[in-house]
């Protein structure tokens, strides 16, 4: 019986929905097979966790440039790397309880902290067990590189180069895509998701996502789309964040376009379906998923380090829009309104550059691992 343990850190965010993504496709897929997704940071270490996701926060909220100054940094990495690993060997003993019980056909990663912790427990006492590497963003940071991973996964042919030029084996190197939900396979119609959601069908729709915090001047988007003569509604999606959703229910009414908003749902695949625009953060997954369904994305305020080199590597193939000052985020709207060539020409570029079934690829490399190991 095939038993895939998934690691990923932070129960919001990128990671653990690339870690719900697979396991849903081996629902789908593969239903007998029996995976456990598990928080690495939460599960070691419950009671830091906290802390690393406050500061984290703090850090890219407040001081985004000194992330990017030392994100993948070679000095840094290197500095940190004997850090790293006496961390992990501390952990050995319940990393080894947790082996014990469930008895794992493979170890699957979407972060690479827990991929670092497995790849040194299997360096140490000779696991065999394969160990997959799904990387979650464009550019794979050097924190991921180990000679005990089996695996990669890259969302593109520019990261297994990065992953190449570090020295990993190009026959361990897979292009897959990052893993989005399977519920992306499904198409819906305008009309189908304007009777669900009540959206008004005759209107264009501009869609506002933060990822799955919420996170960025989502407020200040929306007014200012809303001061904009052009004739669209507003699709707001405020993620895990109470106090941003709370704020459009309250003021709403002071809008003059129609606007909607919802907090964390499990249909956005849908709002995608209708929409025409998405203006969001650079992060791996809600990038991936905007790509899937074809839509024309503006990218607003990249976080200096992962999401900025997302930005520069769609940038360079033609599938986003980047704006770096908010203040232009309605001329950015108002331009591709006026412009359907320019808005088909990007739609284009998106579905050239999407893998709308990367989680069932993801399940197939993993199951294959699986019998060859």
């Amino acid at each position: 019986m095939k038993r895939i343990l998934i690691f990923y850190i932070s129960d919001f965010g990128g990671h653990s929905k690339a870690a719900e993504n697979i396991k849903e496709a081996f629902r789908y897929k593969e239903p007998e097979a029996e995976v456990l997704s598990i928080n690495g940071f939460g599960h070691f270490y419950p009671y830091w966790e906290k802390v690393v996701d406050f500061l984290y926060t703090l850090l890219i909220k407040y001081i985004p440039d000194l992330w990017g100054g030392l994100y993948d940094r070679r000095r840094v990495v290197k500095f940190l790397t004997p850090c790293r690993r006496f961390v992990n060997r501390i952990t050995f003993k319940k990393l080894s309880r947790l082996i014990n019980d469930f008895k794992p056909t493979c170890f699957v990663t979407t972060q690479a902290f827990p991929c670092g912790l497995v790849a040194d427990f299997k360096q140490k006492f000779g696991l065999k067990i394969p160990l997959v590497a799904v990387v979650t963003d464009y550019y794979p940071h050097r924190f991921w590189i180990h000679p005990c991973i089996d695996k990669y996964v890259v969302a593109c042919k520019e990261a297994k180069e990065t992953l190449v030029r570090e020295g990993v084996g190009e026959e361990k190197i897979k292009v897959l895509g990052i893993p989005i939900s399977v519920e992306f396979l499904k198409a819906y119609s305008r009309q189908e998701v304007c009777d669900n959601l009540n959206f008004a069908s005759k209107r264009d729709s501009v869609l506002i996502m933060g990822g799955g915090l919420g996170i960025g001047p989502i407020k200040k988007i929306a007014q200012q789309l809303d001061s904009l003569d052009s004739n669209f509604q507003i699709v707001v999606v405020c993620g895990k964040n109470k106090t941003l959703y709370n704020w459009f229910e309250k003021n709403k009414k002071d809008f003059k376009k129609p606007i909607f908003c919802f907090g964390y749902i499990d249909f956005v695949h849908k709002i995608m379906d209708f929409s025409d625009i998405i203006i969001t953060k650079a992060g791996g997954i809600t990038v991936s998923e905007a790509l899937a369904k074809s839509l024309c994305i503006i990218i607003v305020n990249p976080i200096p380090g992962q999401e900025e080199r997302n930005v520069n590597y769609l940038l360079y193939r033609g599938a986003v829009v980047k704006v770096d000052n908010t203040s232009l985020i309605g001329e950015a709207v108002k331009g591709l309104m006026r412009d359907r060539k320019r808005m088909f020409y990007l739609k284009e570029k998106a579905r050239e550059n999407s893998f709308i079934d990367s989680s069932l690829r993801i399940v197939d490399l993993i199951s294959g691992e699986i019998i060859s190991g």
